[in-house]
């Protein structure tokens, strides 16, 4: 594949991805849950080059990725005991905690609020270039704004090519969907962003109800009401709905539950009708399905329950417009 932005792969090209990290570039990397852009976090101008090369707002926060419980006292500061509860419990893993900054953390990577957002991932790929390289990476999905979120290396490719120094290939994000988001600074624990960890099983580790916030408030990756969008327009229909409906040559389907449509058979990705599954091959088949070039994509209306509740989260930011 011919491209400007390298090819790395570990252990072997560790060395030449952290270099790049000291010298302030941003390099895409896999986490456990998507790929991720790494820059030194407390490189301004490093935070500047993800903003730059995404498109993103600057009012937009990142997550900084670190590599020990130890370091959250290096950005965060008035921990609750709670915070160290959910890390020891979750981390390394698809959790980030929103806690209050140290004087010293940059703007840029907070945009411009009080608190910083912090995890451990649990990608060995991430994990060891974070420790060799010394430094917190704060890191977004590796993709262009408001696109669709990668989850291997040819997908950071179709969206940044040329725009980044470097990618690692490690394969396939394993979990497929970004983190879960929780806020401990408040009395009672609020998830910000639903993600892989739900409030059921934060509430048994915490001992107290934890509750999702719908009403605004402080601004958090994946907020905005447009995200993880193809080029390709999107509409929800249930199943009902796309088993009655005739289908043009150019429309094409993505859906969990199995059904006979009219719509072309190399136009329908049937996904697995599992939460976690759905979730692994989600943001790849709109990758697979956007590269068709169709007028429109339908995606089957997910359940209505709890263990769906985050994939409908992002189900609902891909078809709003």
């Amino acid at each position: 594949m011919q491209t400007n932005t390298s090819i790395l792969t570990f252990p072997n090209d560790l060395p030449r991805a952290v270099s790049l990290i000291q010298s302030g570039e941003c390099v895409a990397v896999k986490t456990e849950t998507v790929y991720g852009l790494a820059a030194d976090a407390s490189n301004e101008n490093a935070v500047k080059a993800i903003f730059k090369a995404k498109g993103r707002p600057a009012s937009n926060p990142l997550i900084v990725h670190i590599a020990s419980i130890d370091d959250m006292e290096k950005w965060a500061r008035d921990i609750p005991e709670r915070a160290y509860l959910l890390a020891k419990h979750y981390w390394p893993g698809p959790l980030s905690l929103l806690l209050k900054k140290q004087p010293w953390v940059s703007d840029t990577v907070t945009g411009g609020q009080d608190t910083v957002v912090l995890r451990i991932p649990s990608s060995d790929d991430f994990l060891a270039l974070i420790a060799s390289s010394g430094r917190g990476l704060a890191a977004p999905s590796a993709n262009k704004y408001k696109f669709i979120s990668p989850t291997n290396a040819e997908h950071v490719l179709a969206s940044l090519n040329g725009r980044i120094s470097a990618v690692v290939d490690g394969g396939k994000a394993e979990v497929g969907i970004e983190s879960t988001i929780i806020d401990v600074t408040t009395d009672t624990p609020l998830i910000l962003r639903p993600g892989p960890i739900d409030h059921h099983s934060l509430s048994v580790v915490l001992g107290c109800d934890v509750k999702y916030k719908n009403d605004g408030g402080v601004t958090v990756p994946g907020s905005v009401l447009q995200h993880y969008q193809p080029n390709t327009p999107v509409k929800l229909l249930s199943r009902t709905e796309l088993e009655s409906k005739t289908f043009s040559f150019e429309e094409g389907v993505i859906s969990f539950s199995p059904m006979s449509l009219s719509v072309m058979q190399d136009n329908h990705i049937q996904l697995p009708s599992t939460p976690a599954e759905f979730s692994q091959s989600f943001y790849d088949a709109l990758h697979q399905i956007d590269k068709k070039r169709l007028t429109c994509v339908f995606i089957e209306a997910l359940p209505n329950t709890d263990a769906w509740l985050a994939l409908n989260n992002r189900v609902s930011r891909v078809a709003a417009s």
